[in-house]
């Protein structure tokens, strides 16, 4: 998001718009709100045309699984203005392929 200033994208994909990535909460530290909250609307108005926020409902961090919730920014956003579409993982098609041994 840092480097996104500036510049202007037909098509922006904002991924992690989770509670914990954005705003980026460390344990033990006093986030910067204000600032976290400027740099997602930096990303999102670099978007000309289209805008994607996704978010996992479900992510693995640090070895451990927890359910996500959405980004407070996110929640934020006019309900108007969202389109919200919910998918759910695919489990992978069984092409009878064999993975390749890169070390062997």
């Amino acid at each position: 998001l840092h480097a996104a200033k500036g510049l202007e994208f037909p098509v922006v994909f904002i991924t992690g718009c989770e509670n914990g990535l954005i705003p980026f909460l460390r344990e033990g530290e006093e986030p910067d709100l204000a600032e976290e909250r400027r740099l997602f609307y930096v990303g999102m108005t670099r978007a000309r045309d289209r805008l994607f926020l996704t978010r996992a409902l479900q992510r693995t961090l640090y070895g451990r699984t927890t359910e996500r919730e959405a980004s407070p920014f996110v929640q934020d956003i006019e309900k108007k203005l969202i389109t919200l579409e919910k998918r759910r993982a695919r489990k992978p098609e069984k092409s009878g392929q064999v993975q390749l041994d890169l070390f062997g």
